[in-house]
């Protein structure tokens, strides 16, 4: 739901798989990790049928015929699987792994969220509905990927006066939609690759490729993107635009754009674009401030404490173990010879935040909010709980309820991914959650580590395009024309 600023630095590998073993030109694909890539680097050859012509949507039973038709390999069929021998039983032939690094730094319009996901589940929504204006969303959201990333492209050159070079967005691993490759791009190598015969793994690309992607759970890394934290624009800064209200199957509220009014819409797509156009002023100013790093710090602090308090039956069920608590934790704000809330309030948030000045940045109100009220609702629960405590008959009385929900809501508020967060996996385990087009609800609800045997074949978390599913009716023939248009979807 948010649109960032970002650069990729000169020098930065950047990776392409292709059947080509020619630089690629004009509009493409890249990949920050290799085994992302890897997926696309195989040699062409003969391509899954789409489905007859005229069929309808798909329904269980299509579904049933396609299990025992493609077994666990069937959500592969739109792309250009790999084959040990093509049908003549010559050699096989290789795919080719590219290796790219910017001639000068990239700068891109990052677009947040499982961007590149292509479902039903709104995770287009910001590119389908807002900055492309689509009257209505394509119900084939994968086969109009290469129509989607030309029009973006387009608008680089002409709305947004080639301010940006292109996209960068998330699927299972970071990618950029790079409008022009022969322009931004020098080769570092193009390598002919094996297959690793992944089909037949039942997981698209194979165990390594979960392994590199699960690798980046917190960031790209290496500081081979930096995004301008100051200067973005939130559809959740907006009101009225009814995002809540969706048919969204998961275990937590999902926002979409579906209800938005154009009008709210044409506002945000025009923040958008002046974001954009006043890029060269703002990178001129004087050194931004990172608000990653003060959220950070902000979780860090917290995330342990709120967690402990909302699920700890030991805590909960003794009114003098949860005032203790709470008193060290706050112990730094106050000052229990002249308690003053405006002060400690104050004092809570200026440990992670600075003072708002008198026109901040998003970033900084937000962080600022958040920290509010952080801060306000535990020094709120200690005052209950104090209170409590004074007046009863004995400490392991109940305490009021009131200080129970108040952090309940809080914790229900802040939906910090630390709670979802897996233990320390073991070396041949990875933290499975779903990352189209893989998934399952209850890895949504509650990740856990899985092996290599646990994790293949869990998926329906994104709906009708992830794993699976057959492609529209309307596109199936005319997209996979040739055979090689699955592979040119991606990187």
């Amino acid at each position: 739901m948010s649109f960032f600023l970002a650069k990729v630095p000169v020098g930065t590998q950047l990776y392409h798989g292709t059947p080509g073993s020619e630089p690629v030109e004009g509009m493409e694909w890249l990949a920050f990790e290799p085994e992302h890539a890897l997926i696309f680097a195989h040699a062409r050859g003969p391509r899954h049928p789409g489905p007859p012509p005229g069929e309808g949507h798909h329904d269980r039973e299509a579904d049933e015929m396609d299990q025992k038709k493609y077994g666990d390999q069937q959500h592969q069929r739109p792309f250009q699987a790999p084959h040990d021998a093509d049908l003549n039983n010559e050699e096989p032939k290789h795919g080719f792994l590219h290796t790219y690094a910017p001639k000068r730094p990239l700068n891109l319009l990052y677009i947040d969220g499982m961007s590149a996901g292509k479902t039903q589940n709104g995770t287009l929504d910001t590119q389908d509905i807002l900055l492309l204006n689509w009257t209505s969303v394509p119900d084939n959201g994968m086969w109009s990927e290469r129509e989607r990333a030309q029009t973006l492209c387009n608008f680089t050159s002409t709305i947004w006066e080639n301010k940006i070079d292109g996209i960068l967005r998330m699927e299972g691993g970071f990618e950029i939609i790079l409008c022009h490759f022969e322009r931004d791009l020098e080769v570092k190598s193009i390598m002919p690759v094996v297959e690793n015969g992944w089909p037949g793994s039942g997981m698209m690309g194979g165990w390594q490729y979960y392994k590199a992607i699960t690798e980046r759970y917190h960031g790209i890394g290496g500081e081979r993107v930096e995004l301008d934290y100051d200067n973005f624009v939130s559809a959740f800064e907006y009101d009225g635009l009814d995002l809540w209200r969706n048919n969204v199957n998961s275990d937590v509220p999902m926002p979409r754009l579906e209800n938005a009014k154009a009008e709210d819409l044409e506002k945000i797509r025009t923040a958008v674009g002046d974001m954009i156009l006043k890029s060269d002023t703002e990178n001129k100013k004087q050194k931004k401030v990172n608000w990653q790093s003060t959220a950070d710090l902000l979780i860090t602090r917290y995330s342990t404490p709120l967690h402990q308090l909302h699920t700890s039956a030991t805590l909960r069920s003794n009114k003098e173990d949860f005032s203790a608590y709470l008193t060290a934790l706050l112990r730094p704000f106050i000052d229990y010879t002249s308690r003053n809330t405006t002060l400690e309030t104050t004092r809570c948030i200026s440990q992670m935040v600075p003072t708002l000045p008198s026109k901040p940045t998003l970033a900084h109100k937000t962080i600022h909010h958040i920290t509010s009220e952080v801060c306000i609702t535990l020094l709120t629960t200690l005052d209950i709980t104090s209170t409590s405590l004074s007046r009863s008959v004995g400490p392991k009385n109940p305490h009021p309820s009131h200080a129970l929900d108040l952090i309940d809501k809080l914790v229900a508020y802040l939906q910090w991914t630390t709670w979802k967060q897996c233990p320390t996996c073991s070396d041949e385990e990875i933290c499975f959650i779903p990352i189209w087009p893989m998934g399952s609800f209850e890895d949504h609800a509650e990740p856990k580590c899985r092996g290599k045997s646990e994790a293949r074949g869990r998926n329906g978390y994104w709906g009708r395009w992830g794993p699976g599913r057959r492609p529209p009716p309307d596109k199936g023939g005319e997209e996979m024309k040739g055979g090689e248009v699955q592979l040119q979807l991606e990187l």
